[in-house]
C-alpha cells in the first residue's frame, strides 16, 4: 500500500507542475512507450493548459498488431489570439506508434517511435498545423498489488505551420517527461510536462485512460 501511495504521489507531483507551466497537446502520445495490445482499444480524456490556451478532449488508441497501434484525438481549445480576444476552436489529430523494445520480452526498456499530425482551427483566418514524430522511452515499475508506474521521456521532432493571413513553416524539436500510473490493466492516468521548443510555451497535459 505504501508503494502504491508513493506511485500516486509521483504522478500527482508531475501534474502539480502544471500550475507553473503552460501547454497544449503538442503531439503528446498521452501514454508511455508501451503500445496497446493487438485487438484491444483504449479510450480516454485529456486536458491541456497554457498561459494563452486551454484545451479539453478525448482520444482513442487501437492495437493493430502486438507492436503497432493507431490513434486519434478530438477536442476543443480556447485561445487568446490577440491579447485579450478569446476564440474557441477545434483540435483534431491522428497518430501511429511502433514499439521496438519491450521489457516483457527481456529488453532493458520499452522504446517506441511513431508519427502524427495535429490541426488547430482557432478561427477563420488562424490555423495551426503540426506534423512530425515522437520517440518515447519508459520503464515499468510493478507493485505487489499489480499496479504499474511507468516514468517516461519523449523526444518530439516536428514541423509547425501557422496560417494567419500569411503562412510560415518551421522545423522544431522538443521533449517531454512524465509518468503513467495503471491502477489496473484497463484503467490508468497520466501526466506529462512538455518543453516544446520554438515559439511555444512549456506546458502540461494530463488525463485518464480506459481499456474496453
Amino acid at each position: 500500500m505504501k508503494k502504491v501511495l508513493i506511485a500516486a504521489l509521483s504522478v500527482i507531483f508531475v501534474m502539480g507542475l502544471s500550475t507553473t507551466v503552460s501547454a497544449q497537446f503538442f503531439m503528446s502520445q498521452l501514454s508511455d512507450a508501451r503500445v496497446v495490445e493487438s485487438d484491444e482499444v483504449h479510450i480516454g480524456g485529456g486536458f491541456s493548459v497554457a498561459s494563452d490556451m486551454m484545451g479539453l478532449g478525448g482520444f482513442i488508441r487501437i492495437g493493430v498488431m502486438d507492436e503497432l497501434e493507431i490513434g486519434g484525438k478530438l477536442g476543443f481549445v480556447n485561445v487568446d489570439v490577440d491579447g485579450g480576444d478569446d476564440h474557441t476552436g477545434l483540435s483534431i489529430a491522428g497518430q501511429l506508434l511502433y514499439q521496438f523494445l519491450d521489457t516483457e520480452y527481456g529488453d532493458p526498456v520499452d522504446l517506441s517511435t511513431g508519427g502524427g499530425i495535429e490541426y488547430y482551427n482557432l478561427r477563420e483566418d488562424y490555423t495551426f498545423l503540426m506534423f512530425g514524430s515522437n520517440t518515447i522511452i519508459s520503464y515499468p515499475l510493478e507493485f505487489e498489488g499489480g499496479q504499474i508506474l511507468s516514468p517516461f521521456f519523449r523526444l518530439n521532432l516536428r514541423f509547425d505551420r501557422i496560417s494567419n493571413g500569411a503562412s510560415d513553416t518551421e522545423f522544431e524539436f522538443g521533449f517531454g517527461f512524465g509518468a503513467k500510473f495503471d491502477i489496473t490493466q484497463y484503467f490508468g492516468f497520466f501526466g506529462e510536462v512538455i518543453i516544446p521548443g520554438g515559439e511555444l510555451d512549456e506546458g502540461f497535459v494530463g488525463g485518464v485512460s480506459f481499456g474496453i
